[in-house]
């Protein structure tokens, strides 16, 4: 088992419910100092404390199996605004939300989040005085980015 599924495994196991996930787990090995990043997110959110205590038992238990010959960065985190939607769970939690979703295509397209099904995504485009708006139905196949577009109104 490699060094990233080892530290998914023991990360997957700590999480306090089901309604916790893992979005992304990144691992830079390095001779000199190695980097582990993890982000984590919940349903309802999640704080700096639910991180730091994933951080501090993760932490125990990597020195416990020494994962790591020389010293080592661990950081745990929620994936902020601007990290792209990567899950369905991500994608549920921002239905009626703004998101910009650039396909692999090369085309873009802006709308709101309005359904989330396990393989597609329904985007309602902002319409014009030349175009109306329109459901865009997108299957994850089509997609490269997605992203949370945050309005300061």
């Amino acid at each position: 088992m490699n060094l990233k599924a080892k530290i998914t495994e023991l990360a997957t196991a700590l999480l306090p419910d089901e309604s916790y996930f893992l979005v992304d787990i990144q691992v830079s090995e390095s001779r000199i100092k190695s980097k582990v990043t993890i982000l984590l997110d919940s349903d309802a959110g999640i704080s700096i404390d639910e991180c730091a205590a994933l951080s501090r038992e993760l932490g125990r238990q990597l020195e416990e199996l020494n994962l790591f010959e020389n010293a080592y960065t661990l950081e745990v985190s929620s994936p902020g605004v601007d990290f792209p939607l990567t899950q369905t769970r991500q994608y549920q939690r921002n239905a009626g939300r703004k998101l910009r979703v650039q396909f692999l295509d090369g085309g873009e397209k802006m709308g709101t989040l309005n359904a989330v099904t396990d393989s597609t995504i329904t985007l309602t485009t902002d319409g014009t005085k030349k175009e109306p708006s329109v459901d865009l139905v997108i299957p994850y196949s089509e997609i490269k980015k997605a992203q949370v577009l945050v309005s300061f109104k």
